[in-house]
């Protein structure tokens, strides 16, 4: 393909600047010995009365990040590393001048409160300068750990199994780890190691580290120290299995006369996960029958635009991995979109009085291969499939019938880095591939293929202050004549607009075809940081059947800079201020976006912070507002956020956002986003937030209906209001045992009037781009709830259109508590309740204990969820 060799090329240029321009490594580092276990192993207590650790040298002489970067740390730190055949020990003396000070919130692992003492273990075990691991502990030994990526970037959601105690004194507090070598990715040949410990002393929200890491440097493991003395490592085979055993029962409510419904469903099922070492730089992981029941389930959205909302990936299997996968555009478009994977049926049902159909797609199995090896090299393999399915109905005479609705798919990923000059330089290529067996008539809607290949690059010089890279990016799609030319009309291509003179709608195509391609030249080090970047794609680029995109036809261009201020001063401690400017056209010269931003981030010498922003967004066309229309003038409008939160150290702390829109047109909006955290107690965390919003649009697209010859694009203004009220309860019996609950309420209401259609849609007047109905022209039929539309004013209705107040009144709750029990590492006890509740609201808010009240008492459907997973392996 035209698009490979393309890409090649592109490949092959940055391969030769990153050999043209490579330089030297950094300023020597630190460096601390780690030493060999000759006896017995430590005991993980977190006393450090072990004779072995009398052996070991000590890492000393912290530095500060914040709030005084490069002066020493307030409070002594000291720590050291041992290691066997089977793990490394590391041992963290925390020095405090006042410990009964010391902030030691119980939390189970990974969601301790942000108030907390910390001490940091960071592993850079490839030595690649380019990715490690994080892990953390508190003096209460709660446990966090992190997979770092592209130096700075981290990935919270990796989890390792390793054990660590923490205990305090009258000295302060130690922590002692143990961390396999089966968790870590590391070459046996290597003797060196990157390394760095850092601490978190909250009292003064101070931030120090052995190997210095300053505000205004950039990176993160490339300012690692060195750990030496690793000799005689061997690649451990590790093989672990994670059997699982699920119970449930749902109760929901349902139409008695409908044969599908069951009051009480009970189920249970049963599957497995396996991962094993290849060895000691890449895992093979795979999953039969995944279940995800114990995760929460998505928030309640009114989405009004024309496209589709993105969630975010909560399914563990598919969570991790993100360093390998990653491949994101300049839009926050993303090649590899892990939800697409188990994704709700993409065809409906034939209309009929009772039907039922599966919520999601069911996968057989997946299997995914991921690593970094010491040559730098990183790879990441996906592979899945997902069953055909179908659902049943029943006609109106009662007859029962199966149609298919998602057919068998198979899903893979594959994606290749190579780092460079030190980690300086990486090239990398990514391929996926949608493949569909359509067996059924049905699903010829859908493509039967969709293939996108790409490469990237990136490279540092100037000392690492400044980088460029880049990335091209080619897409097909093919499959029938229907599907495509479905494809076409979806709202990321529009190509039937009527106004697109380089657009060409064509029926018969069979293939859809597209390349992305974008450039970054930046400043990333210093105090002053700057950015530019462009980017194009063509219409036909399309990359939704296993990534995640909105648009194509885009030429985009921007520029930023910003001052950061890491110093403390009188009023501030510190500060950052950044400007920016970008502007968005079509491959046909519509300017779609141009807009202004100043956002300044601040923390306030009491400890108080938050942040302000100005956004001035100039009028400009849209090319989605008419679903397909031809392009329409959109307003212009200013957008002012500020945020002011509380000292978060106290055991009561609070944040309150105001976000507002003022549109040239007479658009009003106005968010407020109060919150609070309260810690009554070492073992509790309560949190509050709400979300109020107000909303007016003058012009808010309604529907279109084809009259004649001719298209009328309906509009109609808006009065808007939403409230949303999140609530947790965290209670930890221990780091292993903790309840979870969770609730979520969301109401929304509004109505719509003034109906309107557009008349000139590029006209910079809006009483020129609307002509409004007068009263005779639009009437709300009672009887059947739907507005008849006469234009001619005969009498006889031209056509009509459905309530759109259905689409933005809505009442939804869904809430639920986890009891999760961790009896060994890697292996935990589920016990899930949730709920939903869902009905339309009147068009207004009457009050919110009224309307949490009627929520309260709509049909409910409930989950009990019993869930036992073991890990078996070392």
């Amino acid at each position: 393909m035209k698009t490979i060799r393309l890409a090649a090329t592109a490949a092959a240029l940055l391969l030769a600047a990153s050999a043209a321009s490579a330089q030297s490594s950094p300023a020597a580092t630190p460096a601390l010995a780690a030493r060999r276990i000759a006896g017995a192993a430590p005991r993980i207590d977190g006393r450090l009365d072990d004779e072995a650790w009398s052996a070991a040298p000590a890492a000393t002489g912290f530095v500060q990040r914040q709030p005084v970067p490069g002066r020493a740390a307030s409070e002594q730190t000291e720590a050291r590393v041992l290691f066997d055949g089977d793990a490394v020990y590391v041992a963290l003396r925390l020095h405090d001048r006042r410990p009964d000070s010391i902030a030691a919130p119980l939390a189970r692992r990974d969601a301790a409160p942000e108030h907390s003492e910390w001490a940091y273990v960071m592993l850079d075990s490839n030595d690649d300068n380019r990715s490690g691991f994080i892990f953390a502990v508190n003096p209460r030994g709660v446990q966090r750990d992190y997979l770092v990526y592209d130096d700075a970037r981290e990935d919270g959601s990796w989890d390792a199994v390793w054990s660590a105690a923490a205990r305090t004194d009258s000295a302060g507090w130690t922590a002692e780890l143990r961390i396999p070598l089966s968790q870590l990715r590391f070459s046996p040949g290597r003797s060196t190691w990157g390394i760095n410990f850092g601490r978190r002393l909250a009292r003064r929200d101070e931030l120090s580290f052995w190997a210095p890491w300053l505000p205004d440097a950039p990176g993160y493991v490339s300012r690692f120290g060195a750990l030496t003395g690793l000799t005689g490592l061997r690649s451990p085979r590790r093989l672990e299995l994670v059997p699982y055993a699920v119970a449930r029962l749902e109760r929901t409510p349902g139409d008695a006369a409908d044969p599908f419904h069951r009051a009480s469903e009970p189920g249970a099922s049963v599957g497995m996960d396996l991962a094993y070492g290849l060895t000691s730089e890449l895992r093979l992981a795979a999953t039969i029958n995944p279940d995800f029941g114990q995760v929460e389930g998505d928030p309640a959205k009114v989405n009004l635009t024309a496209f589709e909302s993105r969630f975010d990936e909560k399914r563990p299997f598919f969570v991790q991995g993100t360093d390998v996968f990653g491949f994101s555009l300049q839009d926050g478009s993303r090649l590899f979109y892990s939800r697409r994977i188990g994704r709700a049926p993409q065809t409906a049902l034939p209309d009929a009085p009772f039907g039922d159909s599966p919520l999601a797609s069911t996968i057989l199995g997946a299997v995914k291969l991921s690593g970094r090896t010491a040559r730098g090299w990183s790879l990441g393999f996906l592979d899945a499939v997902t069953a055909e399915e179908g659902g049943r109905y029943v006609d109106r005479e009662g007859a029962v019938h199966t149609a298919a609705v998602e057919p068998l798919t198979h899903y893979a990923v594959a994606r290749v880095a190579r780092d460079f000059a030190g980690g300086r330089s990486t090239l990398g290529a990514i391929v996926t591939s949608t493949n569909r067996r359509i067996g059924d008539e049905r699903l010829g809607v859908l493509p039967t293929g969709a293939w996108v290949a790409g490469v990237d690059g990136r490279h540092r010089f100037g000392g690492g202050d400044y980088e460029v890279r880049g990335h091209l990016v080619g897409s097909r799609v093919g499959g029938s004549e229907i599907a495509i030319a479905r494809l076409q009309r979806q709202s990321a291509h529009r190509f039937q607009r009527p106004d697109a003179d380089h657009l060409r709608y064509d029926p018969q195509r069979t293939r859809l075809e597209g390349v992305d391609a974008a450039l970054h030249v930046a400043r990333i080090g210093g105090v002053w940081r700057w950015e530019a970047r462009g980017a194009v794609r063509t219409p036909g680029f399309d990359v939704n059947d296993i990534g995640f995109q909105s648009s194509a036809d885009r030429a985009t261009q921007g520029f930023s800079v910003e001052y950061r201020r890491s110093r403390p001063g009188a009023l501030f401690r510190r500060w950052d201020l950044e400007a920016s400017q970008s502007s968005e056209w079509t491959l046909g010269g519509e300017r779609l976006t141009l807009s202004t931003n100043l956002f300044g981030n601040f923390q306030f010498a009491n400890y108080w912070g938050g942040f302000a922003q100005l956004l001035r967004r100039y009028p400009a066309l849209s090319t989605s507002a008419l679903r397909g229309g031809p392009a329409l003038r959109g307003a212009g409008y200013w957008r002012p956020i500020v945020q002011i939160n509380t000292d978060r150290r106290k055991a009561a702390s609070g944040r309150m956002r105001v976000n507002a829109a003022l549109g040239d047109e007479g658009d009003r909006s106005v968010e407020l986003r109060p919150s609070i955290d309260l810690r009554p107690s070492p073992r509790m965390n309560l949190s509050a937030g709400v979300v109020a919003e107000w909303n007016r649009t003058p012009r808010q697209y309604v529907d279109q209906r084809r009259i004649g010859d001719a298209s009328h694009y309906l509009f109609g203004s808006l009065e808007r209001r939403e409230l949303s009220l999140e609530g947790r309860l965290n209670y930890t019996f221990t780091p292993r045992l903790s309840l979870e609950l969770y609730a979520e309420p969301f109401l929304s209401a509004g109505s719509f009037g003034g109906f309107a259609e557009v008349a000139d849609p590029r006209a910079s007047d809006p009483a020129r781009r609307f002509r409004r109905f007068g009263d005779q022209e639009v009437r709300l039929d009672d009887a059947t709830g739907r507005y008849r539309l006469d234009l001619d004013g005969d009498g006889t209705p031209d056509t009509d259109f459905a309530n759109p107040d259905a689409r933005v009144n809505l009442r939804d709750l869904r809430s639920n508590a986890v009891l999760r029990w961790e009896y060994r590492p890697g292996s935990a006890l589920f016990l899930v309740w949730s709920q939903a509740r869902d009905t339309r609201s009147a068009g207004r808010l009457d009050g919110v204990t009224d309307e949490l009240s009627s929520l309260w008492h709509a049909p409910a459907s409930h989950v009990l969820l019993l869930k036992l997973s073991h890990r078996l392996g070392r």
